[in-house]
């Protein structure tokens, strides 16, 4: 049976805001609940999603702070993380329930900036496949139909008001 999780943000004991993996409550009426099992299970999940986090967290930083070459890598590197950690839970009775909404929350990215990376990942699974010179852009081009940069949609903004 898969059982759907969500990440909830709570208050520790001192105040301070945590996530929490957290269950149904109907579980507990399953005949076959073993709240042992489950809490077990549940704080394994609950660690690698806080891995998963703080990751996302670290390369998205490390994208704001770097100059252009080589960065397309690191966005590579933010959709793998994404992609590992769905591919780790599929085999799992534990599944993030909306996952995307969780890590929009969690780590501050954008859902747009999430569904690329991680499409990038999937069209490009292979890192020796991305070349370190190309940009961001060049790469959402090949799988994005219509994909118009900030930059040239700006221009575009600037020259109607002109």
């Amino acid at each position: 049976m898969k059982i759907a999780v969500q990440i909830k943000q709570i208050k520790d004991a001192d105040g301070t805001e945590v996530l929490k993996a957290t269950v149904p409550m109907n579980l507990i009426f399953e005949k076959d609940f073993d709240a042992k099992r489950l809490n077990e299970e549940l704080q394994k999940f609950e660690c690698k999603y806080l891995k998963l986090v703080d990751s996302l967290k670290t390369i998205s930083r490390l994208i704001k702070d770097r100059q252009r070459r080589g960065k397309v890598i690191l966005y590579w590197m933010l959709g793998d993380e994404i992609q590992q950690f769905s591919n780790e839970n599929k085999s799992s009775n534990l599944f993030l329930e909306n996952q995307l909404a969780h890590l929009i929350r969690d780590t501050g990215l954008s859902e747009k900036m999430i569904s690329r990376c991680r499409k990038f990942r999937l069209r490009y699974p292979n890192i020796e496949e991305i070349d370190p010179g190309k940009c961001f852009d060049n790469y959402i081009k090949t799988f994005e139909q219509g994909y118009i940069s900030a930059k040239k949609s700006n221009k575009r903004k600037e020259s109607k008001h002109a």
